[in-house]
Formats: C-alpha cells, structure tokens, sequence
C-alpha cells in the first residue's frame, strides 16, 4: 500500500468515518455462492474414490487440504471486506481498520498461496497416473510440478520476509521499519500463477486427444478443458487488479476489493475444476464400478492381486512343462505337434498390459 502524496492528500474529500460509501454486498453474494459449491464437490469425489471406488491417492488428499486453505481465505475475504474496510475508500478509514485490514491482507495471501499451490499439486499428481513412464508427458508434468513447489516455497518465504519486523507491514507509522516494496514481488507471483495455471491446463490435451476415443468423450474433454480456463481467467483478473492497485491508484482499499473477490473465486473455482474429473464416474457408474474394481491403484486388494496373480501363472506354466515334457520320464513327453504354444509375455504383443492399463486408466479419468 503506498503512502499518497501530499497534492494527492489534499484532493481527497473530508473522511466519513459514521456512515461511509461500502461497496455492497455483491462479494458476500458470490462466495457464498461458490464455497458450498466447492466443499460439496470435494465432498462427493471422496465419496466417489475412498467409498465407492477404493482408489484414493495422493491427489485426493492435497485437494482436500486445498479445500481447507480454500475456506480459510474465503472466511477472510468475506471478514475483510465486510469488518475491515476493504470495501470503501481510503480516506474513510480510522486507524484501527487499515492496521486491521492489513493483517488480514498478510493472512489472506498466505492462505492464497498454500490453496492455490496445493491445488495445483493435487492436479498434476493426478496426471502420473496416466502418464507413460519415460514419456514426453511426464516429464513435462515433472518440470510443471517442481515449478509449481518452486514457487510455492519462493513466495511464501517473501511474504513472511518482506518487513523486517514482520510488524512493520500492518504499523506503517512504526519507527524501525524495513520493508520492501511489495508491488514487484505481487506481480511477479500473480503473473506466474496465470501461467502456471495455462500450463496445468493445457498439458494432457495432445495426449488425451491422442485416445481412441468416442466422439461423446472428445467433446466432453472440450468442455472440461473450456472450464478448466475459467481459472485462467479469475487469476488473470487478479493479476491486472494487483498491478492496478499497487501502481495506478492511492484509493487501494477502494480499488483493492476486485483483488479480494478475484482471489476467493480463483481459490474455490481451481478446487472445482480440480475435482471435476474424478467425478465422471457418477455419470457412467455401471462402466466406473467394472473398472474401479479391476484398476484401483489405491487399493491394498488389488496391490495384492497385481502382485500375486502372475506367480501363480508362472507356477502354472512351469507345473505343466515339468509334467508334461520331462523327457527323463518314458511317456511323459508330448509329441511337438501337441505342444501348447508358449503365452506371449507383456511387452511380445502388438500392445503390452501396461500400455492397455494406461489407455483404461487415462479413459476411466477423462
């Protein structure tokens, strides 16, 4: 928040500190809207892999833990605008709300930062489980990932560092105070999170219209790509409001509510569009049922299975060879014409199982 200078201090009008022009309660309206919405998501897609499926993984639990951080900023959204003077001008402000409502920035954006990032990572740990080893793809969403911690990590350390004291940020009239400028670094990490965004989003499109898949899903992978740029576009806005705020305007409380509205609606539209692929199979659930039994990563059953069902195959293949072409017992021998032909391994075939698994998996989640 910048100080104004004095020819800017003298335009403004004569503080209205009893009954002062607010911004309404159109920000209420709209995250109360969309919270419920995401928790209810959230909500059904555990319902859905730990309950239904019994295939819950990693990704699971991150967006759950980005649900949390989701409800957290929207609290202090809502709290911001509404008790601490985040929704009227500047110069109606007492001291006690811009000292109040700069804690609540620090906050918020902490709380931004962890949602949006664990958000993140919930979508792109969900992408290994259909991204071929040694593939183009995985790499790419290995670079995607480290980037996404990088930054994570980076911003969270300059926030907290920024004033030293961190009190400094909330007493702007403090003696001692060391602060840098928090425009650039603002910036810098809401320009980024836009791409991050664009990158998470655009990263399985090539190889999920690669599938041989029906025109139904190809048009259903549209749609959810074309909502999935919904976050794009919130972290835009977002981006363009920061820079707007921070360097075009001194009103920033008045000016600084569209960061508000547009950090609570990217937060809880990334957890939407996060879940939304793990909730295809309330759409087809008798096709869901077959194949969550048959390729449940997540389950200690199938782990079992996966790891059990070929050694006793192998046990099979070699019990018959012993006794039925040991060579050393007269009789025992079968005759060339009569012997079976040896199973093709995985990996001998046109397509290996691995290969069919991961076509399964890459179906069953998109």
């Amino acid at each position: 928040m910048r100080t104004p200078p004095a020819e800017v201090l003298i335009t403004w009008p004569k503080p209205n500190y009893v009954d002062p022009v607010t911004r309404g309660p159109a920000l209420m309206i709209v995250e109360l809207t969309l919270l419920p919405l995401a928790m209810i998501v959230v909500f059904l897609r555990m319902w859905v892999r730990v309950r239904w499926l019994h295939k819950s993984w990693y990704d699971d639990y991150l967006m759950v833990a980005a649900m949390i951080f989701s409800i957290g900023t929207t609290v202090l959204v809502i709290c911001s605008t509404s008790l601490w003077g985040w929704d009227r001008h500047a110069w109606d402000l007492t001291t006690a709300l811009l000292v109040s409502g700069r804690k609540a920035s620090l906050a918020c954006q902490t709380l931004f930062v962890l949602a949006s990032s664990t958000a993140k990572m919930s979508i792109l740990v969900s992408y290994f489980r259909i991204a071929p080893e040694k593939s183009l793809f995985r790499k790419l969403v290995w670079g995607t990932f480290a980037l996404v911690v990088a930054a994570f990590v980076v911003f969270l350390v300059a926030l907290w560092v920024q004033c030293i004291p961190i009190s400094s940020y909330w007493k702007l009239s403090a003696n001692h105070r060391d602060c840098i400028s928090e425009g650039p670094p603002l910036v810098v990490q809401s320009t980024l999170n836009v791409v991050t965004d664009f990158m998470i989003y655009a990263l399985p499109i090539p190889t999920l219209f690669s599938l041989s898949l029906p025109w139904s899903q190809r048009i259903g992978l549209v749609i959810l790509f074309s909502v999935g740029g919904v976050i794009v576009v919130a972290g835009s806005f977002r981006a363009y409001w920061i820079h707007y705020t921070l360097f075009e305007t001194y009103d920033a409380t008045w000016e600084g509510y569209q960061i508000w509205v547009w950090t609570a609606v990217e937060t809880n539209v990334g957890v939407i569009c996060g879940c939304i692929p793990a909730l295809k199979p309330l759409l087809f659930p008798s096709r869901a049922r077959h194949q969550g039994s048959k390729y449940a990563n997540g389950s200690q059953n199938s782990r079992r299975k996966e790891k059990i069902t070929p050694v006793i195959e192998q046990v099979e293949m070699d019990t018959r060879k012993l006794t039925e072409n040991d060579e050393s017992r007269p009789g025992t021998a079968a005759p060339v014409h009569q012997r079976a032909p040896s199973r093709p391994m995985s990996g001998d075939t046109d397509k290996s199982r691995f290969d069919i698994d991961i076509e399964q998996q890459k179906a069953y989640m998109y």
